[in-house]
């Protein structure tokens, strides 16, 4: 099957194709710009112009959206939103006129809201599913959650499976040499709610996505089962966030701020890389 990835030049991006073309399929990776060490075929292209889209996805069976601006303050705030919110759209318009199937779109924990908010509030409940509110203020975020909007829209109207996929910060450190450094000060990225993902189980989690049997649109968080810290999450909460409801029952030590639980049960997914594996303390 031949699958296009967008944003395959970016660094999630090259772990993606890697696992697509190990499982057999057949890739083409759009991008703003070639990859250093291409793995397959690239065409140079901008997701706000659909022409490329329309002729990539011409005999496909599924498109992995990764091209995107990673995280707000790269670029203008305006052009962080539209470029976002364009781009997946575009994606999403070509593959429901064209018929492919199977649409995966890389989304964030940011459409939470409490990733790059100025000021973190407590929220409802951890670990955080799939149904707690969302309330971006950044326009990374926004783009996220709007961006899972259009995808509900474009599900309801057309015979195609599309999975957003909510990843924490991803991991590009396969040592994890610079967490030794994080444990610090568990309070500097406490939007993430020490949630993280190895960059290896996050392209899993995207061809596990594209793989499911499911329909319409769904939403699923993919994170390490464990933090990114070495104490247990509930002195975390008390130190930092206290009062903060605890959702599930029977979460000891360093559990993680992101609940998984539906992408276990929905597509098998389990994160194989932590930390831990790979640390001694």
């Amino acid at each position: 099957m031949k699958i296009v990835v967008t944003g395959g030049s970016g660094r999630l991006g090259g772990y993606v194709v890697r696992e697509l073309l190990d499982h057999g399929y057949t890739v083409l990776s759009l991008d703003k710009v070639a990859p250093k060490s291409p793995l397959c075929p690239s065409w140079i292209a901008d997701l706000r112009n659909s022409g490329s889209l329309y002729e990539a996805l011409s005999g496909a069976g599924g498109i992995i959206h990764l091209g995107a601006y990673q995280k707000p303050g790269l670029v203008a705030d305006t052009e962080t939103f539209s470029n976002n919110i364009t781009a997946t759209y575009n994606v999403l318009k070509a593959a429901a006129d064209l018929g492919v199937k199977r649409v995966v779109i890389a989304s964030s924990i940011a459409a939470f809201g409490f990733l790059y908010a100025p000021r973190i509030w407590p929220p409802d409940y951890l670990p955080l599913d799939e149904h707690h509110p969302c309330q971006p203020q950044d326009p990374y975020g926004l783009s996220k959650l709007l961006g899972e909007k259009v995808a509900d829209g474009f599900a309801a109207s057309h015979a195609i499976c599309i999975l957003s996929l909510r990843f924490p910060g991803v991991s590009f450190d396969l040592s994890y040499a610079n967490f030794p450094e994080r444990w610090k000060d568990p309070g500097a990225r406490l939007g993430g709610f020490w949630s993280y993902i190895d960059a290896r189980d996050a392209a899993a989690a995207c061809r596990l996505a594209l793989e499911a049997e499911l329909a319409g649109h769904r939403v699923l968080n993919f994170a390490a089962s464990t933090s990114t810290m070495k104490e247990p999450t509930d002195e975390l909460i008390q130190k930092y966030i206290p009062g903060v409801k605890k959702a599930k029952k029977g979460l000891t030590g360093n559990w993680s701020g992101m609940d998984s639980s539906a992408a276990e049960t929905l597509l098998g997914f389990k994160a194989k890389h932590t930390w831990e594996k790979y640390l001694t303390l």
